[in-house]
């Protein structure tokens, strides 16, 4: 071919390109250093328009066999055993389609039963065995070229380093070391006791063993873990499987080679399992954190069905089964249209089911997100294996709801249970049910920040006076350490005579409350006798409107104080000087608890004995 350069003018003359921007290249071929002003050539005339003024031969660039002009190529569609026709032949600028190097330095161009020679692109068969060249180690996920990018390239090539590093280790491993059995094992002969030589019946115990001691290799693996676990998703997650695939691979070497080492990084039939359940942990936070196209877990998954594990180590197959958050169930509970968690699919039973871990990060997710609603109806129904760790998650249950704004739903959370799990109300602390009474009462969260300071959460209406107490109530019925609690007893008391806004430091605005007759007093003091063994029988309490009708704030507030004369009439001693201090906005209330405690002499004795002793241990009392 040549290359022409056509002028419109047919008066052009060489002058008329000095001051023009065309440059005229070097001829690369020839290396000629002349230009084109110093060139003599003959003007072609084509017609009365066109004029040929200069021309010279092209230079060939580098491009695959199929698209030689030098030499034609007959197509096949998988032909490898022998050239097809002039396939074999190239000129200097063909390249090999497979090995994408120039076809004089491919090793197998004509080599039978490879013959790169006959690959071309339109062939399906070629297309797959270059891209599975390209892919490289990449090529065990099955991705395609279009799926590679520069992550996943650099997470090849952490790979391959790791390979080597591992298979250079592993070697080591397999190759032991002989240590002596005295090394490990005291000899107790009376031949050493007597300063002699070893006897024939100890000689065994010290005899040389080999000895294989997997550290070296667990501790190549931990740092690869690591690296990979700070990496991008993509990166991670190839790395992680990478992995995964070469240490399932490994032997522990037979029992009758010993372990000079009593540590489980030593031996590779139980550190094995540990470096999975490490990788699978990772993954599953990954898979629940990142945003993975369904093409690529899809690959993950397939990678992972295709290893061969170990018998001890199957559980690994189920490690990148996690549920998406699209999930048809998973939705529906997260929006709210699923209460129970389950669901009937062509008539199998489905139960929302995850490995702690998956539930862990999705707790964590929503919590980042500040989806309270929506991680309060997902802890309240989602199951898992470690049951215990998963109680102490839905355990947050009630200051989710309260952050979400729901205090009426958090209120009725603290009872919830299941037959797996009691009620959150029997595991809380005496402080936690003293948090929960001041976020019910006051409609503010105190946020885990340095200055831990409580906010108010947006739109939300606290709980009413009258379902705040009849739940502290409750949950004193339901927990004995804080039924016992002398502080608990003063924060409900606190809370029923409090108004709804909280002091600086989060306490208890208390207000004082006018004395209700005597009359009323003992009238509400025998209703609520019959309310608290109702409760005992029950478990439960309904204050009747008629009730707190007259006197509201005042009938709570003897509600608590004849629950507490309850609670001091049980032989067990508490101190008391915390709780006669709730009522110093209310001196009224403390002399209907001395009344309610006056038909049982001895538990008012015990008060006023324990009173006294705080007093003095305080220095309160001359």
């Amino acid at each position: 071919e040549d290359v022409i350069v056509i002028s419109d003018d047919e008066n052009d003359t060489p002058e008329i390109f000095e001051d023009s921007s065309l440059m005229i290249l070097e001829d690369c071929a020839d290396k000629r250093d002349s230009s084109f002003l110093e060139q003599e050539k003959s003007n072609e005339v084509i017609d009365d328009e066109l004029l040929i003024t200069f021309s010279q031969k092209a230079v060939v660039l580098p491009h695959a066999r199929y698209d030689c002009t030098t030499y034609l190529f007959s197509k096949t569609e998988a032909e490898m055993n022998a050239p097809v026709e002039d396939n074999h032949k190239f000129c200097e600028q063909c390249y090999c389609y497979i090995c994408d190097k120039l076809a004089s330095e491919c090793h197998v161009w004509i080599s039978p039963g490879n013959c790169h020679c006959n690959s071309h692109k339109w062939s399906t068969f070629w297309k797959a065995w270059r891209d599975k060249k390209a892919l490289g180690y990449l090529e065990m996920f099955h991705f395609d070229l279009l799926e590679v990018d520069a992550d996943l390239r650099q997470a090849e090539f952490h790979l391959m380093q790791f390979e080597a590093d591992l298979s250079s280790e592993y070697s080591k491993f397999l190759q032991g070391r002989l240590i002596s059995l005295e090394s490990l094992y005291a000899c107790s002969c009376y031949c050493h006791a007597a300063m002699a030589k070893k006897c024939q019946r100890c000689s065994s115990n010290h005899a040389t063993v080999l000895a294989y001691d997997y550290s070296e290799v667990h501790k190549i693996v931990f740092l690869f873990l690591d690296k990979a676990e700070r990496e991008k998703a993509r990166k991670s997650a190839v790395m992680l499987l990478g992995a995964a695939k070469y240490i399932v691979a490994h032997k522990q070497p037979s029992s009758l080679c010993l372990s000079s080492n009593t540590d489980y990084r030593a031996r590779a039939s139980e550190a094995i399992p540990l470096l999975l359940l490490r990788i699978t942990n990772i993954l599953q936070t990954l898979l629940v954190t990142s945003d993975f196209s369904p093409s690529f877990s899809k690959k993950l998954k397939t990678f992972v069905q295709s290893l061969v594990l170990p018998a001890n180590c199957t559980s690994f197959y189920n490690s990148v089964n996690v549920i998406p958050w699209d999930d048809a169930l998973l939705s529906a509970v997260l929006r709210g249209q699923n209460i129970s968690g389950e669901r009937i699919v062509k008539g199998r039973k489905e139960t929302l089911f995850e490995p702690i871990q998956v539930v862990k990060t999705r707790v964590a997710k929503l919590k980042e997100q500040q989806k309270y609603r929506e991680l309060a109806r997902y802890l309240k129904v989602v199951k898992s294996t470690e049951k215990a760790c998963l109680q102490s998650m839905r355990d947050y249950l009630p200051l989710f709801l309260c952050k979400a704004g729901e205090f009426m739903l958090a209120s009725d959370s603290f009872f919830f249970n299941s037959a797996a799990f009691c009620c959150i109300a029997c595991r809380l602390s005496p402080m936690q049910f003293g948090v929960y009474l001041k976020i019910l009462r006051s409609g503010q969260v105190l946020e885990p920040c340095a200055s831990a300071k409580w906010e108010l959460v947006k739109g939300a209406k606290p709980l009413k006076k009258c379902d705040l107490i009849k739940t502290g109530i409750r949950i004193m019925n339901y927990n004995s350490a804080v039924f016992s609690h002398p502080a608990s007893w003063a924060d409900l008391i606190q809370a029923a005579c409090s108004s709804e806004e909280l002091a600086e430091g989060g306490l208890f605005t208390c207000v004082s409350l006018q004395e209700p007759d005597e009359g009323f007093q003992q009238k509400t003091r025998e209703i609520a006798s019959g309310l608290i063994e109702d409760l005992k029988a029950n478990q439960s309490i309904s204050i009747p409107r008629h009730f707190y009708k007259q006197f509201p704030d005042q009938t709570l507030l003897m509600l608590v104080t004849q629950s507490l004369a309850y609670r001091l009439t049980v032989p067990q001693r508490i101190s008391v000087l915390v709780i006669v201090m709730a009522f110093k906005q209310n001196i009224w209330a403390l002399k209907f608890l001395f009344r309610s405690l006056s038909v049982s002499p001895d538990a008012l004795v015990v008060f006023v004995d324990s009173l006294l002793e705080d007093l003095y241990k305080d220095n309160l009392l001359l």
